[in-house]
Formats: structure tokens, sequence, C-alpha cells
């Protein structure tokens, strides 16, 4: 995958910018707040339709803006096409090859980003959503039709919930229950398939920067033989919460509650994880997704990595910045501070300064 072009229009405060990167390693460099982490976000909103850092479309818009665009050129497979995306407080408009986009399903896998950002390392100690987020999100870029299953659950979960707070009786809830139940056990079915090919890559490369001291693993607690096993075991759970469900006037059992187990040594890293474990366990996460989307797609994945070098001690970032270029992909890195990148063996890398939302490159200036 290869991003040939990027054009920002009064996107956050990126008012114009139009960029050509390098086929290989991208440092954006300055201070805070100048616009690093927007261009990478605009890349992320390019091929998931979705921002890490907001779900408000008004927040992508520059100030006393009515709308703003994030467009771009993407070589996936020798493959060229070309994604505009058009924000208004409308919504979202996108565009494929010059024609409207119906649905989002349409759009996805053209652009695979793998992002690493420093808020994911507080995921591995924070509330069950965020461990279920990243989890989901890996499984969106590997398996675009993901997304699909999922929309589906959400909104047979909102019917659902709006007619236990209304107090519907059970033959009105009987149709949505066998909806949540079918898309439920697709999810569940996913999610541990997901994590079973994942797992070994991840235990291998925690082994590599822990230097073989520590073994993690990541579980998936409501894993069954079958989908006939996974629909029966969310019938089970819908039932005996029945009762709770009708008093709280809300779903209490499915894929939307589960909680992904990380550990190390066989200790459950929510509750007993040292700081330096949590990102490790991130990093080798992260490291191992590259690895399996590479394998699922057939070509490297696009880099995403968001001010990485100041969650990582100088262990892991031997270990990260070694792999890095091993890789054959396109990456993306900003930092505040150029100079410990080139001291990573980033020589080769194109360095570009972001100031007060405007892109300069340092070889012509």
């Amino acid at each position: 995958m290869l991003i040939g072009g990027l054009k920002f229009s009064a996107f956050r405060n990126l008012h114009q910018v139009d960029w050509c990167p390098e086929p290989r390693f991208n440092v954006i460099w300055g201070q805070n707040a100048q616009g690093k982490t927007n261009i990478l976000e605009g890349i992320f909103l390019l091929a998931t339709l979705k921002s890490f850092r907001t779900s408000r479309t008004e927040d992508l818009i520059a100030h006393n803006c009515a709308e703003s665009a994030v467009a771009g050129t993407v070589t996936t497979n020798g493959v060229q096409r070309h994604i505009d995306l058009h924000l208004s407080s409308q919504g979202k408009r996108v565009r494929l090859d010059r024609k409207p986009v119906r649905r989002a399903a349409d759009i996805l896998g053209y652009l695979r980003p793998v992002l690493f950002a420093p808020e994911e390392v507080n995921l591995v100690k924070g509330p069950p959503a965020g461990r279920r987020d990243l989890l989901d999100r890996a499984i969106f870029q590997a398996e675009p039709a993901y997304l699909e299953i999922a929309q589906q659950y959400a909104a047979q979960l909102r019917q659902r919930n709006r007619l236990l707070r209304e107090g519907a009786d059970s033959r009105l809830l009987e149709p949505w229950t066998e909806g949540l139940v079918e898309s439920g056990a697709r999810i569940r079915e996913q999610r541990s398939r997901y994590i079973s090919r994942l797992r070994p890559l991840l235990e291998e490369t925690y082994r590599q920067i822990s230097a073989g001291r520590e073994q993690a693993s990541l579980d998936y607690p409501q894993e069954q033989p079958s989908r006939s096993d996974y629909e029966k075991a969310l019938q089970r759970e819908l039932s005996c919460n029945r009762a709770a469900e009708q008093r709280l006037g809300q779903t209490l059992s499915g894929p939307h509650r589960d909680d992904p187990l990380f550990s190390v040594d066989g200790r459950v890293l929510r509750s007993f994880g040292s700081q330096g474990q949590q990102r490790s366990f991130i990093l080798a996460f992260k490291t191992a997704q590259i690895g399996d989307l590479e394998k699922q797609v057939g070509e490297p994945p696009v880099l995403l990595l968001d001010d990485i070098t100041s969650e990582l001690d100088s262990q892991r970032k031997n270990f990260f910045f070694h792999f890095l270029l091993e890789q054959r992909g396109q990456v993306f890195i900003t930092t505040t501070d150029p100079g410990s990148l080139r001291g990573e063996g980033l020589d080769q890398a194109r360095y570009f300064h972001v100031k007060r939302g405007k892109l300069y490159d340092d070889e012509q200036n």
C-alpha cells in the first residue's frame, strides 16, 4: 500500500496542504499543537471514515469554516484509486475515483493504516470498551466486512434497549433478541478467530521485547467451538439476565460488554501490570497486527506512529526501530525531536517540518 499524494483543506488547522509523501519513511516534526497529529488523523480518516481522536465531525473543520476536505491517491496491489472526503455539519461525503460512495463498506480496504498513538497504552488498564475497540479496529483492517456485522449488531442493540426502557413485553422483544443473538455470535466468533491468529505473533514479539524474561498472552473468554455454540451461549446469558435487564432497561450480555484478557506471566495486566508491561504489550500487539495484516492482504500496511518515542524506553525503542527498518511499507512518524530519530537509523527518511498548520520540506529549506 502506498499513499502517493495528500491534500488537506480547512482540516483542523491544516488550511491548505498539498503533499507528496515519500514511499518509505516520512518524519513529521514540530512543536506541540502545530498540526503533526492532524496529518495522521486525516490519513486515518481517509482510510476508515473515522477519527481516532473524536466522534464529532465539527471538531475536524477549521474554525470559521463551513466544511473541510481530505483527499488522497492510494495504490493497493498495483491499482491506483483516488479518495475524496468532504466534511460538514451535515456529515461526511465520500467519493472514490470521482464517484459517490453510498456505503462505508465500499471504501474500506483500499488503505489499511496501523496506528500507534501514546493514548493507546492507557487502554490496557482502562475500561473494557477501550480494549474492545483496540481489537475491533484491528479486525476491521484485516476483514472490512466485519464493519457491517458490527453496525447491524449496534442497530439491534439500540432498538432492544429502547424497548427495554419502555417496558415492552417479551413478545415485542423476541425478534430483536433473536437478531442480537445471531449478529452477536458472529462478532464473538470473528473476535475469537482473529485472536487465535494473532496470539502466536504477539507472544513471540513480546518475548523478544522482554528478552525472554516474560510471556504475554491475549485471550477472549467467550470462545466457543462453533457458531451455533456462540448463539446458544449468548441466548443463555440473555435468559439468565432477563429480570435484571427489565429492571435496568438495558441489555446486559453480548459482545458490547465483553473484555479481552491481556496478561503477562498469567497475571491480568489491567489489575497487575506495570507501566513498562503495558507499553510492551501494546507494542507487541501492534507489531503482531502489522505482520498479520501483511500476510492477509499480501502487502505491508501504512504505519502511522504518533510521537512513539515519548512512550518507549531505550530497550523498546531499539526493538521497534529495528523492526521498522526491516519493514517494506510506508511509514509516517511524528515527533518533537527529529534528532533522536536520526540517531535511531532513520537518516534515509524524508523530514517535514510542521509549523502553524503548514508543511515544509527540510530538503528545500
